[in-house]
């Protein structure tokens, strides 16, 4: 199986200086727009939705996610829509 990692994202969004629950509804709603098999990366600095918030959302839906840690305080979270 391909690692999220290796998909080319068909949508970024940059939620960095939110917290929740407007982490969740951007990136719900982001996913939204999306066709099953496409990968949404989310850009955060809040590590509740980026460890906790989010994975737990994805793990609801069925949505593989993968959690990069790009820096100090900062994730890309691939989520791939899968419905």
């Amino acid at each position: 199986m391909v690692s999220l990692k290796e998909k080319q994202p068909h949508l970024t969004i940059d939620i960095k200086g939110k917290i929740c629950p407007y982490t969740l509804i951007e990136t719900r709603d982001s996913l939204k727009s999306l066709n099953k098999g496409q990968v949404l990366e989310v850009q955060c600095d809040y590590e509740p939705a980026a460890k906790n918030t989010i994975p737990n959302f994805c793990q609801k839906k069925g949505y593989p996610i993968e959690i990069l840690q790009a820096a100090p305080n900062l994730w890309r979270i691939l989520i791939e829509k899968t419905d």
